[in-house]
């Protein structure tokens, strides 16, 4: 059985060190990637507002000469939908600000928390809180 010729040979290539070029691994961390989708949704946000007013004043133009119903109709949706977007647009913000702040949906982490615990029955419990003294059993 012949020897089959390398690659390298038969394409006269030199031979490359495999060390002396690793492989790139890419290793972003988090911050990064989150900083990388808040900008990409934010621009495609923006530019979804921008393009929908464009072809809101398009429809409502059309609604208008052709007074029909339906342009009118989905004229409405547009704006409806602009309007969701824009929302989305701020909502992203405070999202982003949460983030950032390490706290999300406005509750700070809790340092310490003392829980006060009473052991004793109701009347007891009634007694306390009128500032009286307590009943001995």
């Amino acid at each position: 059985m012949k020897d089959i010729p390398s690659l390298d040979k038969i394409f006269d290539l030199p031979i490359v060190d495999q060390k002396q070029y690793p492989i790139a691994e890419i290793q972003q961390s988090k911050s990064v990637d989150i900083d990388n989708d808040y900008q990409l949704a934010r621009t495609t946000l923006r530019n979804l507002i921008v393009k929908g007013e464009s072809t809101l004043d398009e429809m409502i133009n059309l609604a208008k000469n052709s007074e029909h119903p339906r342009t009118y109709e989905v004229a409405g949706q547009l704006i409806k939908t602009m309007s969701d977007v824009a929302k989305d647009l701020l909502s992203l913000q405070k999202q982003a600000k949460e983030l950032d702040s390490g706290t999300q949906d406005n509750n700070p982490s809790i340092g310490t928390q003392n829980n006060i615990v009473f052991a004793g029955t109701t009347t007891e419990l009634l007694k306390l809180l009128k500032n009286e003294k307590p009943i001995d059993g």
